[in-house]
């Protein structure tokens, strides 16, 4: 029966098996061949008007931005900082993307003649003239633009350098069109006489006025019942201020601080003690305080009561090499030694001339440039003042012939207020910090009187290993006891772990306030479900356990997560209510303010030359329906009630001042258009960035 059935149906049987075969190997090989596709998927940072963000794309301009911060700080850039750069190139991304589809839509290009007047002509743009100045005069050199670009392949045949300048062409161009774009629209702002009247008079127009305020807690809130439905109703009229643009997390957690154990202790104390015995004995001990201290700060001469109370009263009058310690304080043990005692100036005076850390300061080129310019000054062929005008990159101070005027201890980077404060009037120092290489003129000191140098060696207190392994554990035991999030917050309680909460978290957001190194708790945050619980994550000497409480995804908050924050709103409108008809009555057949402050049982607060444009009421904050209100009523004529944002007022204006006429319209029309023009420049920016649709998935990959 069955051999029967095979043969009568082999043929369709074969051709289905070959047809399988066939689906199966396009299928396989449609999803090798598409495999760049899906990944390209998978390296997607985001998605902004329409174009996909590759990971590779962004990354380049994160790394181009910590390069520039390195440079600016001297290569040494906080880890806080990444987020910073990483947020800075999102935004290049957003406004490129955003305008470049602005200015194709509008047939604003930049040719190759403008790109040349860029480089080259005329009018080069602000980056070529800091790049191309000329080091001697500090003007723009057009000749060193040519000789680059003629040697740059030759003097990098990897072409690595030519790329390079091909994409900084591309930036000129691109950031060349988008000013087109914003002068265009703010070639559009024009301020019209009736404003100018307006703006002068919101300013210049001055009233003098008697108020009485009625605040709202004078109602207790046990006496306000709030509905649901008054909250609904809240939320449909006012649901345009529950509208978020990112995508926010809301967690719960619990910290388990790892404990150093007897023998941590025992060992740590052990340890201190022996560098106190080496520190006593120590003939370099600079170099010793370099290569034990956990935490190093120049070694500076410090004034009577400027140091550490308990040094400042055991090592201020000892003899140079007294020791003092061991002993604990901000959870380091510390040994401290009197280095040296010298008479030092509250203040000094001094000028500078900086060679800036972007343009070769901290090279070996940058150095030399600032001895020749030393020389130079020490010789008398040139002035300090001259060489600073024409030299230094500091433009405050080089304006002004490098001069910094007074200064005090703590107001300068370390390296340069050493220099400043341990040299005599006179003297003339090269020193590097992160800005780059400075030539100091040490001018004048003032108040010289008698400082100590005391070196302080700590070591930071931190558990062994084998205290974090028992922490550990204790943390891995808190979770696995949690089997939905109720029993999260029974096994806080349980054991004594207090339950904190972080609100709002961004998926771009570096740090949780308090945590450390919190980072991954945020990623995790963004790739959990609602009211999942963590793993245990690690946190510095802290293991830290999260519960995800809350999920708000952009756009329009559903109304659940604000209740509590709308039945505080609508709870004062009815206080609100409740107090404008108390003010009413108080007003009605009330001769004066003082009849009306009587009433209400309150004082008459006295109001004198406040002017429209600057709504700021004395201890209530700003108050705009109330001086709306105040100038738009009618002297000696008690006003309505006026519900503002703390209280409800009754008042009274007793004069008005008349505005000021305008003295020069043509400059005051400039002024304002000015500011018009700036205000667009920003608002075109946010206009467009609303209307792009912007899919932002960083929280993904960093």
């Amino acid at each position: 029966m069955l051999m029967n059935f095979l043969r009568e149906r082999a043929g369709f049987i074969i051709i289905g098996f070959i047809g399988l075969a066939i689906v199966a190997f396009i299928v396989s090989d449609m999803f090798k061949a598409s495999s760049p596709f899906l990944q390209d998927g998978r390296n997607k940072v985001g998605v902004i008007a329409g174009e996909d963000v590759s990971y590779q794309d962004f990354n380049g301009k994160v790394e181009q931005n910590m390069e520039a911060m390195k440079q600016q700080m001297g290569g040494n850039v906080p880890p806080q900082m990444a987020g910073y750069a990483q947020e800075q190139a999102w935004n290049q991304m957003v406004q490129e993307i955003v305008f470049k589809k602005q200015t194709e839509k509008t047939g604003i290009t930049v040719g190759g003649e403008e790109l040349f007047d860029l480089i080259q002509g005329k009018n080069p743009d602000p980056q070529i003239r800091r790049i191309f100045a000329n080091p001697q005069t500090g003007e723009f050199d057009p000749k060193s633009v040519v000789t680059f670009l003629k040697n740059m392949e030759t003097n990098d045949p990897t072409g690595a350098t030519k790329k390079q300048w091909l994409d900084f062409e591309k930036n000129l161009q691109s950031n060349r069109a988008i000013q087109k774009y914003i002068n265009m629209v703010s070639g559009a702002m024009y301020a019209t006489s009736l404003e100018l009247t307006q703006l002068n008079a919101a300013n210049t127009k001055l009233a003098n006025a008697r108020l009485v305020a009625v605040p709202y807690s004078t109602v207790p809130d046990a006496e306000i019942k709030v509905e649901d439905s008054e909250i609904e109703k809240y939320y449909n009229d006012n649901k345009y201020k529950y509208k978020q643009k990112q995508d926010q997390r809301t967690i719960e957690y619990v910290v388990m601080d790892v404990v150093p154990s007897k023998e941590d202790s025992l060992a740590a104390q052990k340890d201190i003690d022996k560098v106190a015995a080496d520190f006593r004995t120590s003939t370099q001990d600079s170099l010793f305080y370099m290569a034990n201290a956990d935490t190093k700060m120049p070694l500076t001469f410090m004034k009577k009561a400027q140091l550490d109370a308990k040094l400042d009263t055991a090592l201020f009058n000892a003899a140079v090499g007294t020791v003092y310690g061991p002993y604990f304080e901000n959870g380091a043990y510390k040994v401290a030694k009197l280095l040296g005692v010298k008479n030092v100036p509250d203040s000094v005076k001094a000028r500078h001339i900086l060679i800036g850390a972007q343009k070769g300061g901290l090279t070996p080129a940058g150095a030399a440039k600032a001895d020749s310019l030393k020389k130079l000054v020490q010789s008398g062929k040139a002035s300090f003042a001259d060489l600073a005008k024409a030299n230094s990159d500091d433009p405050g101070s080089g304006a002004k012939g490098g001069d910094l005027g007074y200064f005090g201890r703590n107001m300068m980077v370390p390296q340069f207020e050493q220099a400043a404060f341990n040299g005599k009037p006179g003297d003339l120092v090269v020193v590097q910090t992160q800005f780059g290489t400075h030539l100091i003129e040490v001018q004048d000191q003032k108040n010289v009187s008698k400082a100590v140098q005391v070196a302080v060696v700590d070591r930071v207190f931190t558990p062994s290993q084998s205290s974090r392994q028992t922490a550990f554990a204790k943390a891995n035991s808190f979770v696995a006891g949690i089997k939905e999030a109720k029993s999260f917050t029974e096994a806080a309680e349980k054991a004594k772990l207090a339950k904190r909460i972080s609100d709002n978290l961004n998926a771009t957001g570096s740090e949780i306030p308090g945590l450390e190194s919190s980072r991954e708790i945020t990623r995790w945050a963004f790739n959990a479900e609602q009211n999942d619980v963590s793993n245990v994550f690690e946190t510095g000497d802290k293991y830290v356990v999260a519960h995800l409480i809350q999920i708000r995804n952009k756009g329009y908050v559903p109304l659940e997560y604000v209740k509590s924050e709308i039945e505080i709103a609508v709870r004062q409108q009815k206080k609100a209510e409740k107090l404008t008809e108390k003010v009413k009555g108080a007003i009605a057949g009330a001769a004066s303010i003082d009849a009306v402050a009587q009433k209400l049982g309150a004082p008459v607060q006295p109001l004198q030359g406040v002017s429209f444009g600057n709504p700021v009421l004395e201890g209530a904050g700003m108050e705009p329906k109330l001086y709306g209100s105040i100038f738009g009523s009618q002297a000696g004529k008690i006003g309505k009630p006026v519900v503002g944002e703390k209280s409800v007022y009754a008042f009274v204006v007793d004069s008005f001042t008349n505005p000021t006429p305008i003295a020069d319209i043509k400059t005051f029309r400039r002024s304002v258009e000015m500011m018009q023009k700036q205000a667009s420049a920003a608002g075109t920016f946010e206009a467009l960035q609303d209307k792009a649709k912007i899919v932002d998935n960083r929280g993904k990959f960093y």
